[in-house]
């Protein structure tokens, strides 16, 4: 119970689609949003926005060690591809550690540190849930 109580977590992943040419800087630290801009030619702007409600990830990712430049955009974006199947099966089937449906597209070209976050996230998950989304 206190695990399922403690990991009552919300991971959002917004698409905030803007038609402008400029970037906007999305990060909220007041509220413990996590904002990400995405950096893609001036004639398509789009951000996206990465919301972890869980005030615990945060101290986990500055705790551990990671080390950003080992992990190539291409190959986050597949891990979290999968991660996101696994994820987007385990909240069809109704189980109460997954609350939100992400929307995670395979084809859209997200920027590296979206991915990457995402990607830690998802490890951040399975270390205090117990459990591996993918096997």
């Amino acid at each position: 119970m206190k695990i399922l109580l403690r990991t009552s977590l919300f991971l959002i992943l917004a698409l905030l689609t803007f038609s402008c040419g400029s970037m906007k800087n999305v990060s909220d630290s007041k509220s413990g949003r996590l904002g990400i801009r995405d950096t893609v030619p001036a004639k398509d702007s789009t951000e996206y926005e990465l919301i972890v409600f869980d005030s615990g990830f945060d101290f986990w990712l500055n705790s551990h060690s990671h080390k950003e430049n080992m992990y190539s955009n291409e190959y986050l974006q597949t891990m979290n591809y999968q991660y996101v199947v696994a994820w987007n099966n385990l909240y069809a089937s109704g189980d109460r550690r997954i609350e939100s449906y992400l929307d995670y597209s395979p084809l859209t070209k997200y920027n590296f540190e979206f991915n990457y976050r995402l990607y830690m996230y998802f490890k951040y998950f399975e270390e205090t849930n117990r459990m591996k989304l993918t096997p």
